[in-house]
């Protein structure tokens, strides 16, 4: 049940008056200038918070060359996981077919999932003759897979730069430079695998040079960050709205009390030219009435 906001007295469901009952007090204006003092304060702080959300969104994508650079270059580590890096052929006794045909690249590992030949391929590995081959595939194929991890990655964290205008670039650098460990050590596992394979029964292999396209692509956004790291990105604000972030923080953390808070909270040029404006309406109002021979107090 709600309460009187004045004399706390307690409303019952049939008082549908604005009076209290009690005081007779208009209860929708009780502590109204307080409440409009306080809604304007928080509006000021809320809106200073969006703006600095927008302005870092808009410095984190087109802030400049180098960030419009950065989403250009996302999708190369991703674009270059299509090449093929090597391939291989195993022949399964049972299948239609009698083979299976694949490729170090994100659509061969899908096609040997989708067409269930992981299964036999993890299944070999136990075999006596050519377990060791289907081992090295194996593992071949789990460093391939890192190395699309890293893409995903590293496209993910650029999509959401804008979530750290300062330390994202450094993450993005430090996944792209995973990703490049990760193609060497694919390529010479492919190697492996391909030497492995070389007169064993029910597998062949061969390795690719594709991997060296995809490091020099995780290279690329290693190179577009470093960049960024070094020049920094820009984010300008409008005057004030640092500091109207700053203490809506404290307000929302309850160290500070809004009531507590001048209004504007934070004085600056254009606050200035409205408190002049409403000076010189006040000015004018007050000669207006003047010289009609009404006193204005």
């Amino acid at each position: 049940m709600a309460h009187c906001p004045k004399c706390g007295k307690k409303l019952k469901l049939t008082d549908l008056s604005q009076f209290c009952p009690a005081c007779g007090v208009n209860m929708r204006f009780v502590n109204f200038e307080e409440n409009f003092y306080r809604e304007a304060k928080l509006a000021e702080l809320s809106q200073a918070a969006m703006h600095v959300k927008i302005k870092r969104l808009k410095a984190a994508f087109i802030g400049s060359k180098l960030t419009v650079a950065r989403l250009a270059v996302m999708l190369l580590p991703i674009a270059a996981l299509l090449l093929p890096n090597g391939g291989f052929r195993l022949l399964i006794p049972f299948l239609g077919e009698g083979e299976a045909v694949g490729s170090f690249s994100a659509l061969g590992i899908y096609n040997l999932y989708s067409n269930g030949v992981l299964n036999y391929l993890l299944a070999m590995t136990d075999s006596v003759l050519a377990g060791p081959a289907f081992t090295a595939l194996r593992t071949a194929l789990f460093s391939y897979a890192a190395v699309a991890v890293f893409g995903v990655i590293v496209f993910l964290l650029s999509v959401l730069c804008f979530l750290s205008v300062r330390n994202m670039q450094k993450l993005i650098a430090g996944f792209a430079a995973g990703g490049v460990v990760s193609c060497a050590v694919s390529m010479i596992l492919i190697g492996s695998f391909a030497r492995a394979a070389q007169n064993v029964p029910l597998i062949e292999g061969r390795g690719g040079y594709g991997l060296l396209l995809s490091a020099a692509m995780f290279c690329a956004v290693i190179a577009v960050n470093a960049l960024l790291i070094k020049k920094g990105i820009p984010v300008e604000y409008a005057e004030g709205m640092e500091e109207r972030v700053a203490i809506y923080k404290k307000v929302r953390s309850g160290e500070t009390d809004l009531d507590s808070l001048p209004q504007p909270v934070v004085e600056t040029e254009e606050t200035r030219k409205i408190d002049e404006e409403i000076a010189k309406e006040e000015d004018s109002y007050r000669k207006k009435h003047a010289e009609g021979g009404v006193a204005v107090g």
